[in-house]
């Protein structure tokens, strides 16, 4: 076989060549640390580790936005937790200013701590976050959204939005709540109407009847017959017997309960009466004279109640029919501070269960990201042991191709003539 010296030089160094890219590879492969450098070092899994690497960046984007939430969360709990410290210490100032022992100048010094309480409640309605957004303001983020009147009555600025962040695959998790749900929309400690009382003035007697339930309970039957649909419940000694009746009349005078032809029905303290699908009931004593006006009102809100407590205790003491209106007016005071508590509670609540769910969705994406990762690492990541070995290799072959060109390539028939 005749082999040219062009032939020669041509194969030896297309061999060579090849051997140093075999070592320029492991040298590369070793120090990346990494088995799939490129596509062209294993296609079928350079592709899979793409995928990998592409959820993984999914995964960090979940969990970026599971340390926003959590940070708005918290926001928002640290201010709830402080509104409720700040509820308890509003109705045991009220409860101290009850007291029979204050005059009209230490009741009006609590009354002056109320107001201190009710521009803290202001304050924490409009909390920002930490970019500076009202934590309170629905979707209206950039202004504050309660402003307190000349009048020391409070008006919500904002809208009933509630923002949500995505924290897993088709998982939001909302990181706000409205001001209008939280301190505008607490529920009428009576039900769905507030009463006003309209007391005999001739009877100058502190014992008087006070509403503690008035609520549609069949709303297929209540049917309003005015606007505003209310009611009045009266109280007359008028029963044949001479005791107690209690009768109630629609906004249009027509008499709805009894049932005619009976003017007036027994009364009787803690007892149910029911008419045009609403349910009520009215405890303690009344006195012949007496009744209450029922005036449609399902909810309250916060500063209002803090303010009504405000103006109650702003008012002088009083004596028998005077005491009695402010001992009534009192009771629903406590009963929709009671009702605020609860509100707060119940959207704390809230807030611990969204919380839980931050924690469930960040520690799945923990799990899922490990498991992938290792999936990643088999495809990718070099066997440092056999890439040291198949090194030493293509090194040996390179050096034995290298001495055995340059040997060969020194031999000419020329020295042995």
């Amino acid at each position: 076989m005749r082999i040219s010296t062009s032939q020669f030089y041509r194969s030896n160094t297309t061999n060579i060549i090849d051997r140093q890219s075999r070592v320029n590879q492991s040298v590369l492969n070793l120090s990346s640390g990494k088995r799939v450098v490129t596509a062209g070092d294993d296609p079928v899994a350079a592709n899979s580790i793409l995928n990998i690497k592409q959820e993984q960046a999914l995964i960090g984007q979940y969990k970026s936005n599971i340390t926003f939430a959590d940070a708005r969360i918290n926001t928002e709990e640290n201010a709830i937790e402080t509104a409720e410290l700040v509820m308890f210490n509003v109705k045991d100032l009220v409860l101290q200013g009850n007291s029979i022992a204050n005059d009209d100048a230490a009741r009006l010094a609590i009354a002056e701590d109320l107001e201190a309480r009710l521009s803290e409640m202001v304050s924490l309605a409009n909390t920002r976050d930490e970019s500076g957004s009202y934590v309170f303001g629905g979707f209206k983020t950039q202004n504050p959204p309660f402003e307190q009147q000349a009048n020391g009555y409070v008006n919500y600025l904002g809208d009933e939005g509630q923002r949500l962040t995505n924290v897993g695959p088709g998982v939001q998790v909302a990181t706000s709540d409205s001001g209008d749900k939280v301190f505008m929309s607490v529920p009428n400690s009576v039900g769905d109407f507030s009463p006003t009382y309209n007391l005999n003035q001739g009877i100058d007697n502190v014992e008087r009847a006070i509403l503690s339930q008035a609520k549609i309970s069949d709303r297929a039957n209540y049917v309003p017959v005015a606007n505003p649909d209310t009611y009045n419940v009266n109280f007359s000694t008028m029963m044949p017997s001479g005791d107690m009746g209690m009768n109630v009349t629609d906004s249009l005078g027509a008499q709805v309960y009894p049932v005619l032809p009976a003017l007036t029905a027994p009364y009787v303290s803690g007892d149910t009466v029911s008419f045009n699908g609403i349910d009520v009931v009215v405890k303690k004593i009344p006195q012949d004279g007496d009744s209450i006006t029922l005036t449609p009102e399902s909810e309250t809100d916060v500063f209002t109640v803090i303010r009504d407590a405000i103006n109650w205790l702003k008012q002088e003491n009083g004596v028998g029919v005077d005491e009695a209106q402010r001992q009534l007016e009192l009771g629903h005071i406590i009963g929709d501070l009671d009702e605020i508590q609860i509100n707060l509670g119940s959207v704390r609540a809230g807030i611990g269960a969204r919380l839980q769910l931050t924690e469930s969705q960040g520690e799945r994406h923990e799990d899922y990201n490990l498991t992938i990762e290792k999936s990643r690492s088999a495809l990718e990541d070099l066997d440092m042991v056999a890439a040291i070995s198949e090194f030493e290799q293509n090194k040996l072959a390179l050096q034995a191709a290298q001495t055995a060109y340059s040997q060969v390539q020194k031999m000419s028939l020329l020295n042995y003539i």
